[in-house]
């Protein structure tokens, strides 16, 4: 599966766990995460004329708490070791992302290693 791919799932995703409201059943730092990647998404694949220090500010924020809970949610990883869970690709995520938005425009970064993260969380 493509980044474009998965992208668009976790949009379904979040769409649908929005109309059924579901979210009670669900652990809120879980859709919480999901609100994160997809805030990320929109900040990364934002055209030049949306960019805005608000949009760039949010996303290193919203960088932030994804990090914070993802390292909550899966600190002990079952299937895979915890290096491959949180190496390179979580780390450019968590460090870099936010100021490589404020540098460069997302969309001229390529975006698809931003959403190597994606292949970890299945």
């Amino acid at each position: 599966m493509k980044g474009t791919e998965c992208r668009l799932n976790l949009l379904k995703l979040l769409n649908h766990i929005e109309t059924i409201r579901i979210t009670q059943d669900l652990s809120k730092k879980v859709v919480q995460m999901l609100v994160c990647l997809a805030e990320i998404q929109k900040a990364l694949y934002s055209t030049e004329s949306q960019r805005s220090s608000r949009l760039i500010l949010r996303a290193i924020n919203q960088t932030f708490l994804f990090g914070v809970l993802a390292t909550e949610l899966f600190a002990d990883p079952k299937s895979c070791y915890r290096r491959s869970m949180f190496g390179m690709p979580f780390h450019a995520i968590t460090a870099h992302l936010g100021q490589m938005i404020r540098l460069v425009n997302g969309r001229s970064i390529v975006a698809e290693a931003a959403e190597r993260q994606f292949n970890k969380a299945r």
